[in-house]
Parts: C-alpha cells; sequence; structure tokens
C-alpha cells in the first residue's frame, strides 16, 4: 500500500510491483481505495516502504509517478522522510534515461519549479540542501530566467552548504565576465568552505585566459595567514597567474618602498615554507620554482637562514653602533650590531626557505624542493652555484626518489658549474646503490659534469672501475660515462695519460688484454679526450693504435676518430670504410634482384645471405644496415619459395601455406617496425607489404585477402607519399599490379647509412642449461631479466618465455624503471610437475598493433597483436619437481 495526501485527507493506493525485463520493475495499479479518513499521516515504517517503492521501480514510471512524489514531499511533516524522498530523486534524476523522459514529456520545467517553491518555503536547512543538490544535477539549458532569479536569492541564504551550491550553480550558468564580479563578493565570506569554492574557480577561470583583476591580490595576500588549510593551499596555486598578468605592477612595502609584484609574492610565499600544513608546504615549493624572473639576491636569500647584508637598507646618514653583552640575560654573551631605523627588504621569517624546505620531515616537500632549485638554478647560473652543495647533501636523503631526483637535478645544471672535490666524495658515495636506476642517473651525471683538478678525474675513474667490477651488468652505462668524462676533461686526462696508459720511463709493460673490461673503460676515457688534446696522443704504446682500431670497430658510438692513429697505421678514414661498405651492401642487393629476375635457383639466391653475413662480421657500426638487408633479402626468398608450391595446395589455403604466410607476416612487421629511417626506407617497407597482400590475393581463393583489402592498402600508400612529397611508383598510382623487384632495381640505392636498428641484448641472465633451477610445481620461479635496448621505449616491451612442447606465453610486467636504453623486470615461469628438466628460451619482444588498412595481415596472423622479437633467446633449464 502506497498513501497519499492531498493536504487534507489521505488515500490508499494498493500497488503491486511487477519485474520485466525490458523496463525493469513497474507499478501496476490494483485498486483504489476509498478515502481513509486519517487525522495523522501513517507511520514512519508506512512512509519508508514508499521510498522503498520509488528505488525499484523504473525510468518509464519514474515520470508518471514524479508529479505525486513532489506532492508528497509538500505535504509530508516528517523531515527525515522529505530528506530521504529527495534524495531518492535526485540519484534517479542523474539517470540519463530518466531526464530525457522528463524532457520528451516536458515535466523538466515545472518540477524545478515546484522544487525552488518548495526551496523557498522550507526551514530546515538540510533539506534546502539537498534541493540544491538535485538543481545543481539538472542540466543548465533548463534553467530560465526566473529560477536563476531564485538561485542567486538562495546564494544569500544563512548556511554555507547552501551558499556553496548557489555558488557552484550559478557559475555554470552565467557567462565567466560575469561570474567573475560574482566570485569576489565570496572570498570574504565567513566560512571558509565557501571561500574555499570561490578561491578554486577563480584559479580555473585565470588558468583558462581569463582577466582577474589586481585587487584580489591583496586578498589572496590576506587569505595566506588564512586559519583554514585550503584556503591558504589554492591561495598559493592562484597567486602565480596573477603575478603573471600583472607583472609590471608594484607593491608599497615598509619604509615607503615600492617593489615589483614578482618579488612581493616571492618573499610572502616564502613565509609559508614553516605552513603546519604538509600540503601548503609542497605546494609553495613548487609555486618557487615557477619564480624564474625573480632577482638572485632573492634567490640566495632562500639559502640563507640569516639576513644577508644585500637585503638590507641603510638610512643615509646612519652608522652602525656596537652593543656588548651585559652579563646579566641568558645567551647574551656576544655582541651586537644594530643600526638605527634599518629597513628589511626580505622578512626575516623567510629566510632560508629552501633550506627549510629541504630539511622538512615530509618527503613530498623535500621532492618539490629540490624540483624548484633545480627550475631555478636553470634560468640563474648564478644561483646555481650556490645550490650545487646543497643538491649534493640530498643524494644522502632517506627516501630513494628524493635521491633519484637529486641527481637528475644535478645533471640538468652541471653544465653551468664545476663539481668540486669535496662534493665529488658524496656523490661517488652513491655508487654503491643496489638500485640501478640510480647508479645509472649518477654515470649520466658524472659524463655530463665538469671536475676542477685531476684528482678529482683519478678519483671518478677509480671509482667507475670498481663499480664496473661490483655491477658487471652496467658495462654500457659506465662505457658512456667515461666517454663524457673524457669529453668534459681532456686537459686533466693529459695530465694522467702516463698513469693511465702504464707508461714507464724504463720499464716496457706487457700487452693488456682487449677482454678486460676495465681496460676497455680507460681507453675509451683516453681516446675521447686525445681528441681534445694531441698530446695524450704522444704516450700511446705501440700496440695501442692497433688497440684503438679493434675498440673502434666494437664501439663505433663511443670512440671518436683519430686521424693521426689512422696515418700511423697507413689505413683509410673509418667514415669512409662504412660508405664503401654500404656501397657493397647495395651492390649485393642488385645481384641478388638480377638472380631474381633471371629465375635463378634459389639455392644460389641464399648464397646472398652468406655474403652479408660475411660484411657484418667487419664492423658493429654497420649492424643495423647489414641485418636490414638481410632481413629484407629473406622476406623476398620466402616469397619465392611460396611461389613455387603447388598452385592447387596454394588456392586451398593448405594448413602448412598458412603457416608460412604466418612467418611473412611476422617478418614484415619486423621489417617495418624495426628499422627506421627516412623516408624512403619506411615507403620501400610499405611497399614491400603491399606486394605480398597483392601476391595473397592473386594466389589464394580461399578469401582471406579482398580486393577490398588492396585497394584500402594503395590508399594508405597513396596518402603517404602524398604527405610525404614522395614519386608515386607509376603501377600504383594507375592501379596496376605492382612489379616490385621492377621497382626495387630501379633504385639507386637501396640500404642507407641512417638506417637505425630497434633492438636489445639481454645482459642477465645469461644462458646455462648445466644447472637445473628447481622449485615446487605448486610455486613459480623467478627470472630476474636486465637488457640493454636500443631506439625502443620499456613500456613497449615484452617478455616472451618458451616452454618445452612449443608453449609461448608472452609477460608484459609493469616497468620496475624508467631508464633510457635500459630494461629491468621479472617474470615468473612454472608449470605442472615434470618427471625431468626441460629447457625454457626467454626473450624480449615488442608490440605491433595492426592497422585499420592492414587488418586483413592480422586476420593471417590470427591475432590483432603481433609480438615481434628483438633478441637473441636465453636457455635457462628448470625443474618443477612434485610438492611433498
Amino acid at each position: 500500500f502506497i498513501y497519499i495526501s492531498d493536504g487534507k485527507q489521505w488515500y490508499q493506493r494498493r500497488v503491486r510491483v511487477v519485474s520485466t525485463q525490458s523496463t525493469g520493475p513497474e507499478l501496476e495499479l490494483l485498486q483504489y481505495s476509498t478515502t481513509l479518513h486519517l487525522q495523522q499521516p501513517p507511520s514512519e515504517t508506512t512512509q519508508s516502504n514508499y521510498v522503498k517503492i520509488i528505488k525499484s521501480i523504473g525510468a518509464g514510471s519514474v515520470v508518471d509517478i514524479l508529479p505525486s512524489v513532489v506532492e508528497h514531499i509538500v505535504g509530508n511533516t516528517n523531515k527525515i522522510e522529505r530528506s530521504e524522498l529527495i534524495q531518492e530523486m535526485a540519484s534517479k534524476m542523474r539517470d540519463e534515461g530518466i531526464m530525457s523522459q522528463l524532457v520528451k514529456h516536458n515535466l523538466l520545467n515545472s518540477v524545478l519549479s515546484q522544487l525552488l517553491d518548495i526551496f523557498s518555503t522550507e526551514t530546515s536547512q538540510s533539506i534546502q540542501f539537498e534541493l540544491m543538490t538535485v538543481i545543481c544535477s539538472l542540466p543548465q539549458s533548463h534553467l530560465t530566467e526566473k529560477l536563476l532569479s531564485k538561485l542567486h536569492s538562495a546564494a544569500l541564504s544563512s548556511s554555507p552548504l547552501i551558499r556553496r551550491q548557489s555558488l557552484l550553480l550559478v557559475l555554470r550558468t552565467l557567462p565567466p565576465n560575469v561570474s567573475l564580479k560574482f566570485l569576489l563578493a565570496y572570498l570574504d565570506d565567513d566560512d571558509p568552505r565557501v571561500r574555499t569554492t570561490a578561491i578554486q574557480h577563480l584559479d580555473k577561470a585565470a588558468a583558462s585566459g581569463c582577466d582577474i583583476p589586481f585587487s584580489v591580490y591583496h586578498k589572496l595576500i590576506a587569505n595566506l595567514s588564512d586559519s583554514y588549510d585550503e584556503v591558504r593551499l589554492h591561495s598559493v596555486r592562484l597567486l602565480p597567474h596573477l603575478v603573471k598578468q600583472h607583472r609590471q605592477e608594484h607593491i608599497e612595502t615598509a619604509g615607503s618602498r615600492t617593489t615589483t609584484l614578482t618579488h612581493h609574492t616571492f618573499v610572502q610565499l616564502c613565509l609559508l615554507m614553516r605552513d603546519i600544513s604538509t600540503n601548503v608546504r609542497s605546494e609553495v615549493a613548487r609555486v618557487l620554482g615557477l619564480f624564474t624572473d625573480v632577482d638572485p639576491e632573492y634567490l640566495k636569500q632562500t639559502l640563507d637562514k640569516k639576513i644577508r647584508s644585500s637585503m638590507r637598507i641603510m638610512p643615509v646618514g646612519s652608522k652602525p653602533k656596537q652593543e656588548y653583552a651585559s652579563g646579566r640575560k641568558w645567551g647574551g654573551d656576544a655582541p651586537i650590531k644594530t643600526v638605527s631605523g634599518e629597513i628589511n627588504i626580505f622578512d626575516p621569517a623567510g629566510c632560508g626557505a629552501f633550506i627549510h624546505g629541504m630539511e622538512d620531515e615530509y618527503h613530498a616537500v623535500r621532492n618539490n624542493t629540490v624540483q624548484a632549485l633545480c627550475d631555478l638554478s636553470r634560468s640563474c647560473p648564478e644561483f646555481g652555484v650556490e645550490s650545487m652543495s646543497h643538491l649534493v647533501d640530498m643524494l644522502n636523503d632517506e627516501i630513494q626518489g628524493v635521491r633519484l631526483l637529486s641527481i637528475r637535478s644535478l645533471q640538468l645544471i652541471s653544465e653551468n658549474v664545476h663539481l668540486h672535490e669535496d662534493q665529488l666524495e658524496t656523490v661517488m658515495s652513491v655508487l654503491e646503490e643496489s638500485n640501478v636506476e640510480i647508479r645509472h642517473s649518477l654515470h649520466s651525471l658524472l659524463s655530463s659534469c665538469k671536475l676542477n683538478s685531476q684528482v678529482a678525474v683519478r678519483r671518478v675513474l677509480k671509482g667507475l672501475l670498481d663499480n664496473l667490477k661490483k655491477y658487471p651488468q652496467d658495462k654500457s652505462s659506465i662505457y658512456k660515462c667515461v666517454q663524457g668524462v673524457g669529453d668534459n676533461n681532456a686537459n686533466y686526462v693529459a695530465l694522467l695519460a702516463p698513469e693511465m696508459l702504464s707508461k714507464h720511463p724504463y720499464l716496457s709493460q706487457t700487452e693488456p688484454s682487449t677482454d678486460d673490461t676495465s681496460y676497455v673503460a680507460t681507453m675509451i676515457l683516453v681516446f675521447n679526450a686525445a681528441r681534445h688534446n694531441s698530446v695524450i696522443l704522444s704516450f700511446f704504446h705501440g700496440y695501442t693504435p692497433k688497440h684503438y682500431v679493434y675498440i673502434y670497430s666494437l664501439l663505433p658510438e663511443l670512440v671518436p676518430q683519430l686521424p693521426q692513429v689512422h696515418k700511423i697505421l697507413k689505413s683509410s678514414d673509418v667514415s669512409e670504410n662504412i660508405d664503401s661498405i654500404t656501397s657493397s651492401l647495395n651492390l649485393i642487393l642488385k645481384q641478388f634482384l638480377g638472380l631474381c629476375k633471371s629465375g635463378a635457383h634459389i639455392a644460389a639466391m641464399t648464397k646472398t645471405l652468406e655474403n652479408i653475413e660475411k660484411i657484418q662480421k667487419c664492423s658493429a657500426r654497420i649492424h643495423p644496415q647489414s641485418k636490414y638487408a638481410s632481413l629484407l633479402v629473406n622476406i623476398l626468398l620466402q616469397l619465392f619459395k611460396l611461389r613455387s608450391i603447388d598452385r592447387k595446395r596454394m588456392a586451398n589455403g593448405h594448413h602448412r601455406v598458412m603457416s608460412k604466410i604466418r612467418d611473412i607476416v611476422c617478418d614484415l612487421c619486423l621489417f617495418q617496425t624495426c628499422f627506421q629511417g627516412s623516408d624512403r626506407i619506411v615507403l620501400l617497407g610499405k611497399l614491400v607489404k603491399f606486394y605480398f597482400i597483392q601476391f595473397l590475393h592473386e594466389h589464394i581463393t580461399v578469401g582471406v585477402v579482398t580486393e577490398k583489402d588492396v585497394a584500402l592498402y594503395r590508399e594508405h600508400i597513396l596518402s603517404f607519399c602524398s604527405e610525404n612529397n614522395l614519386s608515386v611508383p607509376t603501377q600504383i598510382r594507375d592501379d596496376r599490379h605492382f612489379n616490385l623487384l621492377q621497382y626495387m632495381y630501379s633504385q639507386d640505392s637501396l640500404v642507407s647509412s641512417d638506417i637505425s636498428h630497434t633492438r636489445a641484448t639481454i645482459l642477465s641472465p645469461q644462458s646455462n642449461t648445466e644447472r637445473v633451477n628447481e622449485f615446487p610445481s605448486h610455486l613459480s620461479y623467478s627470472v630476474e631479466i636486465e637488457a640493454e635496448t636500443h631506439h625502443v621505449e620499456p613500456q613497449f616491451l615484452a617478455v616472451k618465455v618458451r616452454y618445452p612442447g612449443f608453449r609461448e606465453v608472452v609477460c608484459q610486467p609493469v616497468v620496475q624503471n624508467h631508464l633510457r636504453d635500459y630494461y629491468q623486470n621479472t617474470v615468473f615461469v612454472g608449470g605442472v610437475s615434470w618427471s625431468d628438466p626441460g629447457v625454457i628460451r626467454v626473450r624480449l619482444v615488442t608490440e605491433y598493433r595492426c592497422e585499420e588498412h592492414e587488418m586483413c595481415l592480422a586476420g593471417l596472423y590470427g591475432e590483432e597483436k603481433v609480438w615481434l622479437e628483438i633478441s637473441d633467446s636465453v636457455q635457462l633449464k628448470i625443474h618443477p619437481r612434485p610438492s611433498k
């Protein structure tokens, strides 16, 4: 039963809830009973049944009974019941289906008007707040001028919650220029929640480009000492926008002085670095880093807790007076210098603001302080010299994130300052960190900074060599570090060259092994320094030029070209050798294409791969070019083998044929994704893929590739050529059969020297099939993977594990660090109980997603996502033994 009143008497209706699949629970009216002459309203239990029924009904019935619900709210004298009904109305009216039904039946405006009438006559502030919440959830377009006028009057309510809700609604309805005037009136509201809302929306308006009047500035400065944390917090966020808009304004300070708005705001914010709220201190530290145009003297004062003489003004004609301690007061045993009428430019309470931030007990404050110091030091090198020692001290912080940010901040400002010996000791102590991200970041810091003595260079080299012995997996990072040390400190390296090269005036030294990583690291440092200081060449041993050539061929990106060494060896320049090798690769490809056109045997064409592998062994510098040519030849060979298959098996899509096709699809994606270069290189990858799609359409009749797929990819090639101003092949433009061999043979060169290769090298673990890693079958075995990457972001990498029996699993765990050219993660392997140990193969893969114009290839491969193998596999032997 439900009860409805018309204000004089109550009516009882009997209803039944009917459940339907389409619209949900509905109310079915069974019968109208006679009028009940009730002097009192029904009990609360009966009233709560009414609310329960409203909760259970769907969109259609809500529209039907909504007017009666409003009438029930008007006639109900129970405050709790009215509040529950209004809350339920708010939840129902947020539903898009119910809202569309109200608009469709033209009931929304009448319901709004009735709700506002209830609001104006309601005496309970809690119910007024619920009504305002309902109104705020409605669309703005249905608020008429009459309704808005009632909302504006609600903004003057004595309840702060109602004022805040009405403020939010008015801000939604008014244009920005009008709402700003409305907001300014609430900056002095008695309730802090209303003030916070007003400042928040002023901040949003300023961020969107609205001009904030300058008169707001003094109110914001007053709000910095507000007792409510949120008011202070949002005032701090708004101040930078205001300073940016009124940078030319001046503020009068003590002693009838005037200062710029930027400097006055900077000083006022420094006072808040001792605020009681952690969020306020953290936000102030962040905002201080935005004031990059502050005078250096102001910045230096933030690093000194005592007021500096440059921050004082001595009146004309005044002299300092010396007062001596009388001994009568505790702590008065030191003389004090005073000046009558002395004026402090910088408020003494704000002195040492960044020192307070770096000494704060909360790491969020220290983190933002370090970031602010970095930003200000980059804009003001003079301040960077002062802050260098403080940033070095932050390397001893207990929080790893703060230490890491300090290292990266030092790296950004190291080009303007030199690292002193006392600071170097603190920096070198961090090399003992077990965290790989901190070690690699520190290597980058040492490679970019300048040292101030040969003792410092010796200390850095010794520390790096010790670090190399302790962490052999950091070899690549340390090699890059010593390269930078040699580049930036060539003169100091020249003084240490005899020591580094073990040069003795009387005794001859044994020739060191080039397999010794410590020796290779030292020679990289010496070779890079020799590029800037040729005196180092005079200390070379007889075998050093040969070692130079070997190390250069092994690590061409880390070792510079030294023409003097080539003259000693009477060898040609290395760059000329690379050009000649690239020309040889193009010549081999031309010969291969000639064999293809003449219809030579596949065995004769396979020898091309052997010739490319021989060239690849000449130098690591041409590794991308040789890999590119090798993969291109391999794809063409697979296509020729596919053409030699029986046409009947080809047309019917035999399972072995489809397996070969999937392999070609994987190689095509690898060819297009893992090799980057000029637009011509990218176009060739697309043309090879188009030729393959065209080939499948002509030779396979099972319908895996349709005419629409061929046309779609042709349109993609035409648009790519027009965007990059490339000449379109004639056969593509004229919509004819595309002959890939003819196009490739007509090109001057297919391999260029600017090709880069996406690849990865797994450093740890190493392949080991002798050691058996046993673990219970109901648990898993963790494999720690560390790898060196080239031209790929860590978040796009995954780990593929191949179990015995050819079952493959791809794992993509969350990236543990965000180092450049380095990948570290942990994968878990396991399985059911095995009777014997088995070998698993682990390798790194990267993701390739087929685009819209090549979805036919995704259908051939079987998945939209293709995992491309970019590293060699590592073999490990595991044995999940039965659990006891």
